[in-house]
């Protein structure tokens, strides 16, 4: 299965000022960690990866795919051999991609969305067996692996796990604190499997907790709130996903 957005060419940064430190991937503005200072090349995406979500295992015998650079391939993604730097540099550019697809909150169709998270969990699973069983690691590579595990894990959990529809369910919002029970009614205009799309007015952040009550049938469950985003400037749009329930809209799905 080829992936949209690896279809996209890599970021060429050559000639930029920034330095080594701004190299990290950047969540919410702030830089997390150190870049590979070796930038990659200007290739397709779709190239870098087939996806199977299994590990490859490590070829010490071919070069490094990268253009320009001579190291020894020590780990397989997808189709290409890399050395461990660049690795982690094609890692880093994947998953920053990723991320910013969801900040658009572009989740395309269901196969798009179930072939990046593939590219996703192969990028997890490959970066789990260096960092075990790679013996010569420095302490940088370590961290940035581990975060390339973290994150990708993140990722992972955002991606669209189903079909939509398009529906038009009255529900009943509470968010509980320690000092008080808020209340809200709406209507859910999209629902999946794991969660629904509607309106409210809760001033909620995203990671936080609450209930939904379907008021045709009294149904409760717990959910997160895994995105919020304002449109026209007023109504605030917010993405829940289920705790755990099978079936809550009874929908075949």
């Amino acid at each position: 299965m080829i992936n949209s957005l690896l279809n996209e060419p890599a970021k060429r940064t050559h000639g930029s000022t920034r330095t080594g430190a701004d190299r990290g991937p950047k969540r919410d503005g702030q830089v997390l960690l150190p870049r590979p200072h070796r930038e990659l090349p200007h290739a397709h995406h779709s190239d870098l990866f087939a996806s199977t979500g299994v590990p490859t295992p490590l070829n010490m015998r071919a070069s490094c795919a990268t253009s320009s650079c001579s190291g020894p391939s020590v780990v397989t993604l997808g189709k290409r051999d890399y050395c461990r730097e660049h690795f982690i540099q094609t890692c880093y550019e994947y998953l920053e991609e990723c991320a910013e697809r969801f900040k658009e909150r572009d989740q395309a169709d269901e196969l798009t969305c179930d072939t990046r998270r593939s590219s996703v969990q192969e990028i997890v699973h490959q970066s789990t067996a260096t960092s075990l069983t790679h013996g010569d690691l420095g302490n940088l590579e370590r961290i940035q692996l581990l975060d390339i595990v973290r994150w990708g894990g993140d990722l992972i959990r955002q991606i669209r796990r189903g079909p939509r529809k398009r529906v038009s369910i009255p529900v009943r919002l509470y968010l509980e604190s320690s000092s008080q029970t808020c209340a809200e009614e709406t209507l859910v205009r999209e629902v999946s499997q794991h969660g629904a799309a509607l309106t409210s007015n809760f001033q909620i952040i995203v990671g936080e907790l609450v209930k939904m009550e379907r008021m045709d049938t009294g149904e409760r469950v717990e959910c997160i709130v895994r995105w919020r985003e304002r449109r026209d400037g007023t109504t605030l749009y917010l993405g829940l996903e289920f705790s755990r329930y099978k079936n809550f809209w009874r929908l075949h799905w």
